[in-house]
């Protein structure tokens, strides 16, 4: 057992056995708020290897718990990193069970025990908070947490969940705490955020303390949320004139701090030179920052506007245009090891043009920098074999790492167990389960083929051989999968039948991706048709799915939804009213996004050429639903991109009808206004918007041309 988790039973038990009955707060005191910052902040990390930064994390929280022993902040931070960055989260909830057992009577160890058992034992987890809640009425944190527990899975229940929250906040009506600030969003009514924010405006307008008044932030987000948009340019003069007093109040300001007032004058609408002026701060006085890289990446995509997926010779000028990049951050930033570990292999890392002795030194950088900061994740032994294997280096190697990141997707599985998972969470994690069964197989089998290794499949016989999937999207690699396997035993014919049921059950073709489209199911069958002797015209009808199938595969990216589309009336950001009962009638496109979404970046310019195809047809209806928690950054965006879509502010809307909130996704809404169609994520914009327009054409058919 880690001495981190005697320390805790030690100090906590301390404080109780001492007679010390007093509870947690509304706020940390601003000595541990402080503490807290110096250590386990900006720079006090962000030189420091991933094993220094753990023990770092340990001594720091060790120290408060010590010292602060009924101070709530330090444990929160506490199991926060141990159940994200270790391994030590069944060592730290034992105690925390143990603690309340041996002290059913106090408020403080009862919370926690319900903090840790939360997903794991969730029935228990709400017994220990409801009893912590009993004893202590006045004690605010178990509401929280009860309004956590039911806000979503299993145990949704939309009426606790905001009953709990009201709880909290009758008790901590100012509280900026964003766990707190998130389940506002969520759960909370528009009556309980207007009060908030008002409460928060007072508390914030005596606040002196730097990190306190960060919580600004979670103010203007609130504000922003609850008044109308034709109030939003008076809410912008108000941030402006907040921005007056804060400035004044901290006169050596940290880099969270001068990230703080880049954000707040976006929201302001200040000039785009001062919040350029604030970035080049940042550069400039902390270079290390972990916000760095990012911010240099946007600077640079600016002015260097990614081509079109299919663009080959525009993806090539990119792509040599983003590596001399990349060179000159190694070059201005050498301390900085992201961009010399991290970015250059990702930026070399479709290259074919790069010699084996170059590109296996990247690798060997890629992997140290990830070995010594951050903790191991299968993505990046993963992509290191994927690297190996598509170049043909160092095989045996490729196999090696293969292995190690099945063990570590193993252990991230076994992390990621919730038992609390709806009914439709726990299928869409069978299916993720399920996609990455296959392709785990298909990566041990391209090894196998490559590397020459056949006793690597061995144990995947069994899976790979089984009964195909029920789930139709997946049927294409189960088949591929059987004929790599088949060529492998050197059942070549077999290989053959395999790939024409991969054809004839894909679900959506191959779409070009940087200016390439890679299409591996079609070159690994061709090979294998011409080593048997095929001609080139009979292959083009082996490979050619029917139109039935083509159909099919149209159907197979749409899911029908599980829930029912609420009446919804919303304004949009210029203020127009949108009401689902007005828009009857009319087939509607629903696109749900954020502005921090990589995936929706991507999307978007698609929608708006959707947008102005579309905007003057009757019959038809282009919406957007934001889902961006500090709303005052949208409207910046849209002006920045140059998007004329109509934008409606949806969050708390969103996060009613969706437990879960994947995006960017796409909703069609026929003209009666039922809800027909989803679909989430972006693959690409080769067909997307003739696919659009089909699914609402199709749905305007079905009701009889409404």
């Amino acid at each position: 057992m880690r001495p981190f988790v005697f320390a805790i039973g030690v100090f906590s038990l301390a404080g109780i056995c001492s007679g010390e009955t007093s509870l947690p707060g509304c706020e940390p005191r601003p000595e541990v708020r402080k503490e807290l910052k110096e250590k386990l902040a900006y720079p006090a990390l962000e030189k420091l290897k991933w094993a220094d930064r753990v023990a770092r994390q340990y001594e720091v929280l060790d120290g408060l718990i010590a010292r602060y022993p009924r101070e709530l902040e330090p444990y929160r931070r506490l199991i926060e990193f141990v159940d994200w960055y270790t391994d030590d989260y069944p060592d730290l909830r034992e105690r925390f069970q143990q603690q309340a057992k041996q002290h059913p009577d106090d408020p403080l160890a009862l919370y926690l025990a319900g903090v840790v058992l939360f997903h794991t034992d969730t029935p228990e987890s709400i017994r220990v908070l409801e009893a912590a809640k009993a004893k202590a009425p006045d004690f605010a944190w178990p509401n929280l947490e009860l309004a956590q527990i039911y806000s979503s899975g299993k145990t949704v229940d939309k009426k606790k969940a905001s009953e709990y929250l009201t709880a909290f906040f009758s008790i901590c009506p100012a509280s900026g705490d964003p766990t707190a600030q998130r389940m506002l969003g969520k759960a909370g009514d528009p009556a309980i955020q207007v009060r908030v924010a008002a409460a928060l405006r007072t508390s914030l307008a005596k606040a002196t303390d730097p990190e306190r008044l960060e919580q600004y932030e979670a103010l203007w987000a609130l504000e922003f949320r609850t008044r109308p948009p034709q109030e939003h340019a008076a809410l912008r003069l108000q941030v402006a004139e907040d921005l007056k007093r804060l400035e004044s109040l901290n006169p050596k300001p940290d880099v969270l701090w001068v990230a703080f007032l880049k954000q707040a004058y976006k929201q302001s609408g200040a000039p785009e030179a001062t919040v350029t002026a604030l970035e080049d701060r940042i550069l400039r006085e902390f270079p290390f920052a972990d916000n760095v890289p990012r911010m240099l990446y946007g600077r640079w995509t600016k002015t260097h506007k990614e081509p079109e997926a299919a663009d080959t010779a525009g993806w090539a000028v990119w792509n040599h245009a983003y590596k001399e990049a990349v060179k000159g951050w190694i070059r201005d930033f050498p301390e900085v090891a992201y961009f010399a570990g991290d970015a250059w292999f990702s930026a070399i890392r479709k290259d074919n043009s790069i010699s084996e002795v170059d590109g296996i030194a990247v690798l060997d950088g890629y992997l140290k920098y990830n070995a010594e900061y951050d903790r191991p994740m299968s993505y990046v032994y993963l992509g290191a074999s994927d690297f190996l294997l598509d170049h043909k280096w160092q095989l045996k190697r490729a196999v090696e790492l293969l292995r190690k990141a099945q063990s570590l997707e193993a252990e991230e599985g076994a992390r990621q167990a919730d038992d609390n998972l709806s009914a439709t969470e726990q299928e869409e994690a069978e299916k993720d389960r399920i996609e990455g069964r296959q392709i785990d197989a298909r990566r041990f089998l391209h090894a196998a083929r490559i590397a020459g290794q056949l006793e690597e499949v061995q144990s995947l016989r069994s899976s790979i051989e089984g009964p195909p999937p029920a789930i139709k999207s997946f049927e294409s690699d189960y088949w591929r999968n059987r004929a790599l396997l088949a060529v492998l035993d050197n059942r070549k014919a077999d290989g053959l039948a395999y790939y024409l049921l991969a054809f004839q059950t894909l679900t959506s073709p191959p779409q070009p991706w940087r200016g390439k489209t890679e299409d591996d199911l079609a070159d690994e069958a061709r090979a294998l048709w011409k080593e048997m002797g095929g001609t080139e015209s009979a292959w083009a009808a082996f490979s050619r799915p029917s139109v039935d199938k083509v159909q099919e595969a149209g159907e197979a990216r749409w899911e029908k939804p599980k829930q029912q589309l609420p009446a919804f009336e919303l304004a949009d950001l210029s203020g127009q009213s949108w009401t689902l009962k007005r828009l009857e009638g009319k087939s509607i496109l629903i696109n749900i996004w954020a502005t921090w979404c990589g995936p929706c970046n991507a999307e978007l310019p698609q929608l708006e050429k959707l947008y102005e195809k579309m905007k003057d047809r009757t019959d038809f209806q282009i919406l957007s639903f934001n889902v961006d928690e500090d709303l005052g950054l949208v409207e910046p965006f849209l002006k920045e991109k140059g998007y004329k879509f109509p934008v409606l502010p949806a969050y708390n809307l969103v996060r009613n009808v969706l437990n879960t909130v994947g995006i960017p996704q796409n909703w069609v809404v026929d003209p009666r206004g039922t809800w027909r169609w989803t679909q989430i994520g972006f693959g690409g914009p080769t067909d997307w918007m003739d696919d659009m327009i089909q699914r609402l054409e199709s749905v305007k058919k079905a009701e009889g041309g409404l």
